[in-house]
């Protein structure tokens, strides 16, 4: 049995597969409708811009503080715990909100509170698993998370799709299984068995200067979080309009949004132990490039696509990108993190692209008020659509500018030969 069958059938980790489909269960029979709900409670374009940059940013304020204590701790199963029941219970005042900002300010005090989990669960992944299998395992937990999360958006839209009611009378049952499974998610971090690694030592200053200080140091790094920036800030200006697209341009039904994500997670579910195998093989700045690069496409789809039905193509290809993009993007960060700091640099760089993805979408949800007055809802989004696919390009082009930090056996071009060479002619 080679090292990496070893490393994803490792009994050890079977916990945090648990953990992963049960999670995103829960975060799947709700999250993919959250923006619909505040566009259906009566949000603006503006308000829609305030509702992505607080979903964005807010998760990111504590980051630092959570992953910086962790590494001083040397635990990271406390906090995902914690963070964990927090995020479950904090569904339940979002089920009696009667309107957009009511929704923004609940989502924002649960990204907040239940932050802690976000740092530590990546450095946790980064302590438990190889370098050498990191990119197949990754890929494994991206593919279970992605199974669990489109079961469940299915089943919520079906369910939403059959009952009748208010917004929130058809949401409620989809809050009630994010509010139970994200509790038994929460309690399967039991099971987990940590691995002792370096405490961090000093005094607990929770400072981002004190991390940005740190950065000097690490050069892969902080060329990484730059590049993220820019692309992020591009990638954010569209996100307050996809929803205000589906529910008023392209009248789709709650079902309907929940196929767009369900095409994708099947997409993802198939390719993901491809991408996770090819990752460890070639890098992961060819493929890196390649999604961000591939991602320019999502906006000039939602800006001229004339049914919801050319959205279901474009999630086909979306799937596709999410497969490689994400597990390379995952694999990179760890590999560029340095062991003793994983939790407060992953913290740091949470941070930078929230904040870059909280002004983004103020950008792109004002812009499309201001430009809505003069040439009306179609041809406003249009504008704003065009602005960030050509943004993501130029940001997806700064990824050449990033460098691998490890020596891989093969290459994307030597990959493709392969594949070619065994195509019967």
């Amino acid at each position: 049995m080679n090292e990496r069958t070893q490393t994803t059938s490792d009994p050890t980790l079977k916990p945090l597969y648990a953990r992963s489909v049960v999670n995103s269960f829960g975060s799947g029979a709700v999250s993919p409708f959250l923006s619909v709900y505040a566009v259906q409670l009566g949000a603006s374009a503006s308000d829609m811009g305030w509702f992505q940059s607080i979903t964005n940013l807010s998760p990111s304020v504590m980051q630092i503080p959570w992953g910086e204590l962790s590494d001083r701790m040397g635990r990271r199963v406390p906090f995902l715990l914690v963070g964990g029941l927090i995020t479950a219970f904090l569904w339940i005042p979002v089920v009696f909100v009667t309107s957009a900002k009511q929704l923004i300010v609940w989502i924002a005090v649960q990204s907040i509170l239940g932050s802690m989990a976000i740092p530590t669960w990546t450095a946790l992944i980064a302590d438990l698993i190889p370098l050498s299998t990191r990119g197949a395992v990754a890929a494994s937990l991206n593919r279970w998370t992605a199974v669990g999360s489109l079961g469940a958006t299915l089943l919520s839209g079906y369910l939403m799709f059959t009952m009748g009611g208010t917004p929130q009378q058809i949401l409620f049952i989809p809050f009630c299984i994010a509010i139970v499974c994200g509790a038994v998610s929460s309690l399967i971090i039991f099971y987990v068995k940590e691995k002792p690694h370096p405490r961090v030592g000093g005094s607990l200053l929770f400072g981002v200067v004190d991390v940005a200080k740190q950065m000097k140091s690490v050069p892969y790094f902080s060329r990484y979080c730059l590049v993220s920036v820019i692309f992020g800030f591009f990638m954010s200006v569209s996100w307050p309009l996809f929803s205000i697209t589906l529910v008023h341009v392209l009248g789709a039904s709650m079902l309907e949004v929940a196929l767009l994500s369900v095409i994708e997670g099947a997409i993802v579910i198939a390719f993901q132990p491809w991408a996770g195998r090819l990752v460890d093989r070639i890098g992961r700045k060819a493929l890196l490039i390649i999604t961000r690069m591939g991602l320019v496409l999502v906006p000039l789809f939602y800006a001229f696509t004339p049914h919801i039905y050319c959205l279901f193509v474009l999630n086909s290809v979306l799937g596709v990108l999410t497969a490689f993009g994400n597990t390379a993007m995952l694999a990179y960060q760890l590999d560029v993190t340095p062991e003793e700091y994983r939790g407060s640099f992953t913290a740091f760089y949470n941070l930078t692209t929230g904040i870059t993805y909280f002004v983004g979408c103020l950008v792109g949800g004002y812009l499309s008020d201001y430009l809505l007055g003069i040439v009306g809802i179609v041809l406003a989004i249009q504008i704003v659509y065009v602005v960030s696919a050509v943004g993501r390009a130029i940001g997806a082009l700064t990824y050449i500018s990033i460098r691998e930090p490890y020596e891989y056996p093969s290459t994307l071009k030597r990959e493709l030969l392969e594949v070619m060479q065994k195509i019967p002619h």
